[in-house]
């Protein structure tokens, strides 16, 4: 050591520079922590199904939207990129998604979520789905738009903006664009658009049909464009139920186009999402937890055919036939859509006008005897009423329809169409099912009805099944039977009471009030 050096002794740290840091650290934030922290700008909570969602403010206004959903990470990543300048790693997103999960579902409130359409204190709102989250609150005699909505609306992909709508214009307008050939039918459709917009009810399923060229796909894709806009607005029938279940969950109002049939699975499905009713399926195929989907929703169906042929779907459907457009008035596609897209906003405001005057209406319609679809039946009451068509002329085109339908419903199963064929001249029949299916086969054969089908029985024990499938159809042509145990085989009566119910497809066309104006499009139709 150097003469004159002084020696500097450094003070100890019993726990050296390592225990120092591990201080810093214990007192910096990860980037979890982070993301939670600024996460907790918005409102988390749990709708009905135990499905976490975020209410976030953008803009001035309020969205909500799926925890999970790819539009809530880019909004907490956003957060976290403005405050550190960089991106957070997956984990840490992963970490601060979960602990957001676990706030919705034991510290936040349960709140409904709706698709397009709400319901809250008597009053309706319709989500116009547009960047500013405004809704239509629609009330007896009223309808205001909204930027700040009370109810909870929730969207997805598919979702498409709805125009500003002019409440002054007329629904009858979009007669220019659908061609529906019976008038009692374009009213029947009208009434269908306009209930659609009413929450918590339900919905008819429309089925259009009509030759190639009757613009079947164009007429159901501008009827949903009014209703429930969408980016892919015609679907194609999925192959399996779950597939099917999901792509009604997601639609409020889903279109499938270029149908030949409906599997009887399928058509269960769709009587279930039009009078409401839930369906459940795991979460994640190795999950034991369940996701409950609620869909009820107003379906669509197009075929060259009539698709509907189960009596249970039949009883809950709108069968519409289109004309065919003659050559001569046929246009291009672009043009049509451009017509349709200029009266769409008067189309869209009519029809919810035409509701809110419905509202006021809807309480004092009282009907003496009410189909299945009773809500439906009073409704279009009211609404035909404010149209200025009558209550009465609605009624009628409605039980026009189902007789049609159910006429069509029986031509198309072969048991039903041979027992009315045989029971045409009788007042009654009597006698064992295998001696009326020994008839029945004598029937078909005569008739020319196709016996080689599925639905036909090939013995007496499938008779009874098949019988039991087309009784309502049956009893709405005045046939009733009744089967009972005789010991050793079944024994059949069956009565004809009168064909009251295809009488009155014919006969009440002459029948409807002439007081009210005819349905005609304001101009000449645009195809």
């Amino acid at each position: 050591m150097l003469k004159g050096t002084k020696i500097v002794r450094k003070p100890t740290n019993p726990m050296g520079d390592s225990g120092s840091k591990e201080r810093e650290d214990e007192k910096k934030e990860t980037q979890a922590e982070t993301l939670i922290r600024l996460g907790s700008k918005a409102e988390f909570f749990e709708n009905e199904l135990q499905e976490a969602f975020a209410a976030l403010v953008v803009n001035d206004h309020k969205e909500v939207w799926k925890v999970k959903s790819k539009r809530f990470k880019m909004w907490l990543m956003k957060q976290f990129y403005d405050e550190t300048g960089k991106p957070p790693t997956p984990d840490a997103m992963n970490q601060a998604i979960g602990v957001i999960e676990m706030k919705a579902a034991f510290e936040g409130e349960e709140h409904t979520l709706h698709i397009r359409v709400a319901e809250k204190d008597g009053k309706y709102y319709y989500d116009l789905t547009n960047e500013g989250w405004r809704a239509v609150v629609i009330e007896p005699g009223k309808c205001t738009v909204l930027a700040d909505p009370p109810t909870l609306f929730t969207r997805n992909k598919n979702m498409k903006a709805q125009v500003e709508p002019d409440f002054d214009g007329d629904i009858r307008l979009l007669l220019d664009h659908v061609r529906i050939k019976k008038e009692d039918d374009q009213l029947l459709y009208l009434v269908y658009v306009i209930t659609c917009f009413i929450p918590n009810i339900p919905h008819l399923v429309l089925v259009l049909s009509g030759e190639k060229g009757a613009s079947k796909s164009t007429s159901m894709r501008m009827t949903r464009q009014v209703v429930d806009p969408a980016v892919r607005d015609l679907l194609t029938m999925p192959n399996s139920i779950q597939d099917l279940v999901l792509s009604l969950a997601n639609n409020y109002m889903p279109i499938f186009d270029n149908l030949e049939g409906l599997s009887p699975d399928k058509s269960n499905l769709l009587c279930i999402s039009s009078t409401g009713g839930g369906f459940s399926k795991r979460a994640l195929w190795t999950d034991d937890d369940e996701t409950l989907l609620d869909i009820r929703r107003c379906v669509g169906l197009t075929g060259i055919n009539v698709v509907v042929t189960k009596a249970d779907l039949i009883d809950r459907s709108a069968i519409i036939e289109l004309e065919r457009i003659p050559e001569n008035e046929r246009r291009e596609e672009s043009m049509v859509w451009s017509a349709f897209e200029a009266d769409k906003p008067s189309i869209v405001g009519g029809a919810l006008k035409a509701l809110s005057d419905a509202m006021t209406l809807y309480p004092k319609v009282k009907l003496e005897k009410l189909p299945r679809m009773a809500d439906f039946a009073r409704w279009g009451y009211a609404i035909a009423e404010v149209l200025g068509y009558g209550g009465e002329r609605f009624i009628q085109a409605y039980q026009n329809n189902r007789n049609q339908a159910n006429e069509e419903a029986i031509s198309s199963h072969p048991v039903a169409n041979a027992v009315v064929a045989l029971m045409k001249d009788e007042p009654s029949w009597s006698g064992s099912v295998s001696t009326l299916l020994k008839e029945l086969e004598d029937v078909a054969e005569r008739e020319k009805i196709n016996t080689h089908v599925r639905l036909f029985p090939k013995a007496a024990h499938s008779l009874s099944s098949r019988l039991t499938e087309v009784k309502s159809n049956l009893l709405d042509v005045g046939i009733t039977f009744d089967i009972r145990h005789a010991g050793h085989c079944k024994l059949i009566s069956i009565k004809n009471e009168g064909t009251k119910a295809l009488q009155a497809s014919t006969e009440t066309g002459e029948e409807v009030p002439k007081k009210r104006p005819v349905l005609k499009p304001k101009r000449k139709h645009n195809w």
